[in-house]
Order: structure tokens, then C-alpha cells, then sequence
């Protein structure tokens, strides 16, 4: 007869390897840099939407937990209200542990989306934006 079926599913699920996931690929034509993170700063890459807020949370954990908070928003193209609200979360989170996000290169930023969305006041008043 023909293979059988191991009588529970999960058990032999787990004994499977876990496949390799790659990250979501960017629209055709646009160039994403991930972003990089130092003992000091996070660089937030070219593009902050919902795309890249899971990752980008994950290492803006790592940076407040290490005691610092500053992001380097220079090379930002691209930002969706995900992107804003992950900044507007991980400056409250920063307040909570007694430190002042400084986001530096983040005037477009500041000017454009969180504008665009009305939370220029919003993000201004719990960060400090840097030229």
C-alpha cells in the first residue's frame, strides 16, 4: 500500500527543515538598502513602509535596549504612514526609558509624509529632528 500518515500532523511538521524566506521584494525599478544599524545609530536604508517596519522594529528594539536612540534618516525616499507611526512609537518608547529620539537628515521626512499625514506637530514634539 501507499506511505502512512503520521497520526499527529504538528509532530511531523516540526521535524520538517524550515524553509529559507527572503525578504519582500521592492515595486520594479526602485532600489530598497536595508538598513543598517550601529552600536550608536540605525540607518533607516531608502525606504520605511509597511514593508520594512517588522524588521526596522526589531532593530530599533536592540538600539534602545543598548541606550541609544538615534536613526539616521538621510538616505529616506520613501516613508508610509507604517513608517511614520514606527517612528512616532519608537520615540515614545525611547521616552520611556529616558531618551530623546534624535532622528538626523529627517527635515524631508518631517516636511513631507509626517506633513502630509498631519503628524509633522506629532512627530517634531516627541523627537528631535537633526539636520
Amino acid at each position: 500500500m501507499g506511505k502512512t500518515m503520521p497520526k499527529n500532523r504538528k509532530s511531523a511538521a516540526r521535524s520538517r527543515p524550515a524553509r529559507a524566506v527572503s525578504a519582500p521584494s521592492a515595486a520594479v525599478g526602485s532600489a530598497v538598502a536595508p538598513a543598517a544599524a550601529t552600536a550608536a545609530s540605525l540607518s533607516l536604508g531608502t525606504s520605511l513602509s509597511i514593508r520594512e517596519v517588522g524588521e526596522c522594529a526589531a532593530r530599533l528594539r536592540s538600539l534602545l535596549q543598548s541606550g541609544a536612540a538615534e536613526i539616521d534618516a538621510s538616505a529616506l525616499e520613501t516613508v508610509d504612514t507604517a513608517g511614520i507611526q514606527l517612528l512616532l512609537a519608537a520615540a515614545a518608547a525611547a521616552a520611556r526609558r529616558g531618551l530623546t529620539l534624535k532622528l538626523t537628515g529627517a527635515q524631508c521626512l518631517h516636511q513631507g509624509a509626517a506633513k502630509a499625514l498631519g503628524l509633522a506637530e506629532q512627530l517634531s514634539a516627541s523627537a528631535q529632528i537633526l539636520p
